[in-house]
């Protein structure tokens, strides 16, 4: 009886393991695949912002080529509380900028960088929650901030004389 114990505790141990893994995996890559869609969709979206034509079927185009809805999908089934709140954020941001976009306002309309500004807020909070679920330290924007580049003229010019 004890032998069988202990071996339906052991069963039920690595049974459990193993959907950590694979749960784990499947959040791994639905954070990734939404940030992915994230920046597919505002790449399309100011794209699209610069043409002159009708935009609202191109924006609804590039807003399901994206992916982005169906890995925000995906997203709110497995991932962690913290990171479901955090995409829907950024994903809510990605909409007023879509809706802007389809309305035909430019970028540089009044209200678009605050929008702008709160969804780079949005995706950094995104970010560190998804860094937080992975058990990695969270990134100290104003560090990532201060690296020291030279600029492209200098790095161009640099090239050319070497």
């Amino acid at each position: 009886m004890i032998a069988l114990t202990a071996t339906l505790l052991a069963e039920i141990i690595r049974t459990r393991r193993e959907h950590t893994l694979v749960l784990s995996g499947l959040r791994y890559n639905a954070y990734l695949d939404f940030m992915a869609a994230a920046v597919r969709a505002n790449d399309a979206l100011h794209a699209i912002s610069t043409d002159d034509q009708d935009r609202t079927a191109d924006v609804a185009t590039a807003m399901r080529e994206s992916g982005l809805y169906r890995a925000r999908e995906l997203l709110l089934v497995t991932g962690s509380s913290e990171m479901v709140f955090a995409a829907e954020s950024a994903f809510r941001g990605l909409l007023e900028v879509r809706d802007a976009v389809a309305r035909g306002l430019p970028l540089n309309w009044p209200d678009y960088r605050p929008a702008t500004d709160g969804m780079a807020q949005d995706v950094w909070r995104l970010r560190q929650a998804a860094r937080r679920e992975f058990d990695g330290s969270p990134l100290d924007l104003d560090r990532l901030a201060a690296i020291q580049t030279p600029h492209i003229a200098e790095r161009l010019r640099r090239d050319s004389q070497d």
